[in-house]
């Protein structure tokens, strides 16, 4: 897991990201209908937290090195990404099929302080780039363990985003992970892998909302001026059918 030398403050989303999670499905569902009932709420966290990090980023200052999670959910999300990625470039079949390729996996957000272990996921499952697209980022989060629910992992990867979205910050993520590949406009498309189906209905329910809640989001941040334009898409795919030629299918997409 890639993780810097630079202990970053730990801001409100992200602190709601980590209550969020170990709360019963009930409560999620509650607190994300909270949200689209006012979507300005999540908005303004999103941008106090990436104002955040950008007022101290430093590109001087990341160094990155690798640590490994060790929750409990650690070897499924494993063998999960082991499945997805151990062939080579991963095929999505979508209105337009395509393909991308992992560059990096188990990437702590950039903001998490240094002395707090890797306990628990915290950060991007992975890191990839659109096949024959330039620049086209991609970073994923993974459905795995009792603490990733859909609406848990939005607000992982939302965090990660606001984390990662200041220039110094993605430049300098760029350089050590992505190789330079982003160009001078890097674009990022947002991933949540999920189980193909929930195992009951609240599950299902929040899995909806938080669908809902990707769109409004989407939308509201594309009209915020202090967010650079860097986000594209918010994807959730599922794993393909057996005997399909793809990997991945789209489920969703905003």
């Amino acid at each position: 897991m890639a993780q810097p030398n630079t202990a970053f403050p730990a801001t409100l989303l992200r602190q709601r990201f980590e209550r969020a999670r170990s709360l019963p499905l009930a409560a999620q569902v509650r607190e994300c209908a909270d949200y689209l009932q006012n979507p300005e709420i999540l908005i303004e966290e999103f941008i106090d937290a990436y104002v955040a990090v950008e007022s101290c980023c430093d590109p001087a200052e990341q160094c990155f090195r690798t640590c490994t999670p060790v929750d409990a959910a650690a070897k499924q999300r494993k063998a999960l990404l082991d499945q997805a990625f151990g062939q080579g470039p991963i095929s999505v079949f979508d209105v337009v099929p395509y393909q991308f390729q992992c560059v990096a996996r188990d990437v702590v957000a950039l903001s998490r302080l240094v002395d707090r272990g890797a306990t628990r996921a915290d950060g991007l499952d992975y890191l990839g780039r659109i096949v024959d697209e330039e620049p086209l980022a991609v970073i994923g989060v993974v459905q795995a363990g009792v603490e990733s629910s859909p609406y848990a992992l939005f607000l992982r990867l939302i965090t990660c985003l606001s984390e990662l979205a200041p220039d110094a910050q993605l430049r300098a993520a760029d350089e050590a992970l992505w190789k330079g590949a982003l160009g001078a406009e890097p674009k990022l498309d947002l991933h949540l892998l999920l189980q193909e189906s929930e195992p009951d209905a609240s599950a299902a329910t929040l899995r909806q909302l938080t669908h809902d809640l990707a769109e409004v989001f989407h939308v509201g941040v594309s009209e915020e001026w202090q967010f650079p334009d860097v986000l594209r898409n918010i994807v959730c795919l599922v794993p393909a059918t057996d005997g399909s030629e793809e990997n991945l299918f789209v489920d969703w997409c905003v």
